[in-house]
């Protein structure tokens, strides 16, 4: 069953996108990530937090265009 999560890269230039995947963690849907190519740049993912996304959030995100399905 795919779930959504919310990725944050965390730092001074960080950024947050969503992936809408069948994995089932978040450790899984950061590294699902990172093998689609979804970080700005390398090494990102080692500094990126996930959690399952708010209804709130996927709305959000649904209403922007910017979920990427996996």
């Amino acid at each position: 069953m795919k779930k959504y999560f919310l990725i944050n890269v965390l730092g001074k230039h960080g950024y947050s996108f969503m992936v809408h995947a069948a994995v089932k963690d978040e450790d899984e849907a950061i590294e699902l990530a990172a093998e689609n190519g979804l970080f700005e740049a390398e090494g990102d993912a080692d500094y990126a937090t996930a959690e399952e996304a708010s209804d709130y959030d996927v709305k959000h995100f649904e209403k922007a265009n910017m979920i990427n399905e996996l």
